[in-house]
């Protein structure tokens, strides 16, 4: 069979703490050394992971270091599809590290399947007890909805973490925006759908993300999220699904809850919504159960409403900011 070459793509912005376990992950794929090359696209790196990845390089003819001026991960990921000489492109964040048959199963989904994407399992692994209390709330269906977070079998879904595309298809669609800081993604992978194309979740592709070691870190993350939303649903409606749409309403909710508690007749409407919701919430955090990850319950339980609010206020800013 033939084994194609494999570009993957990192996009890297002061990375110290995480971008050499992501490098040494690759280093145990179990993919043919000649079949792979690696490009960290450095967007001016000022705390010595530029320096850590060109000494890296040196033992490794397979990785490269490359300039995104822009900074934007959008930008990055432009530049490294251009540099890239693959038949295949995967797109990994410096946060991520892959197992050692990423790259494998990937390639024997996409020859499976004929999809233009896949992906897979994108586990959520903190370093400290808030660090992995935030994880599992971003990788449960309460928290973030995304199908490939939570899906347990093979599915076409709208969007894929770490994923491993066709580069005739990224070229194709002309890749990545660039005056999106954030959701790019999500943006890409709306066009390659209405192109025609299919991306595919697969539970045996398996990844890990690092996220956010504080709630005020998260809060942060999220509101970004939420404004980068904004923007790509004003460039494509259509790309707007009933999930995107629910944490802007709960936050309009929220503002309207103090005005219904005066009234008699919207006190009870209060009590039940605050009170579904609470449970709700409850329910996610006792299902991820955190103490058996050595998690934080009330970290976990702070999270989702933090991750919910800050991502629908992000959203609702950045549409009125647009429509003055």
């Amino acid at each position: 069979m033939n084994t194609p070459l494999v570009s993957v793509v990192v996009p890297m912005v002061d990375e110290l703490a995480h971008i050499e376990h992501c490098i040494r992950s690759i280093d145990a794929l179990d993919w043919p050394p000649d079949r792979l090359e690696v490009i960290v696209v450095d967007g001016g790196s000022a705390d010595g992971s530029r320096q850590l990845v060109a000494a890296l390089a040196q033992e490794r003819p397979w990785l490269s270091v490359i300039d995104n001026v822009d900074r934007r991960a959008s930008s990055a990921f432009n530049r490294g599809i251009e540099a890239a000489s693959g038949d295949l492109i995967a797109l990994l964040s410096a946060h991520g590290e892959v197992g050692p048959t990423f790259v494998a199963d990937s390639v024997a989904v996409l020859d499976g399947t004929g999809a233009a994407g896949v992906g897979g399992v994108l586990r959520h692994d903190g370093s400290g007890r808030i660090g992995r209390a935030i994880g599992l709330a971003m990788a449960s269906g309460f928290g973030m909805a995304s199908p490939f977070r939570y899906a347990r079998e093979r599915r076409v879904v709208d969007t894929i973490g770490h994923p491993v595309y066709r580069a005739d298809v990224l070229r194709e669609v002309g890749g990545f925006n660039e005056s999106l800081e954030r959701n790019s993604d999500y943006e890409l992978n709306f066009r390659l759908r209405r192109a025609g194309h299919e991306l595919v979740f697969d539970p045996s592709i398996v990844s890990t993300y690092r996220p956010r070691e504080s709630l005020l870190a998260l809060v942060r993350q999220f509101w970004a999220y939420g404004r980068a939303k904004a923007f790509v649903v004003r460039d494509h409606p259509a790309s707007l699904k009933p999930r995107h749409a629910v944490p802007p309403l709960a936050v309009l909710a929220a503002v309207a809850a103090p005005f219904a508690w005066q009234h008699r007749a919207g006190r009870p409407a209060v009590g039940v919504a605050v009170s579904v919701y609470v449970g709700a919430a409850a329910a996610a955090t006792i299902a991820a159960t955190p103490r058996r990850h050595s998690a934080s319950p009330a970290a976990l339980m702070a999270a989702f409403p933090l991750m919910h609010l800050s991502w629908g206020s992000g959203f609702l800013w950045t549409l009125v900011r647009r429509w003055r």
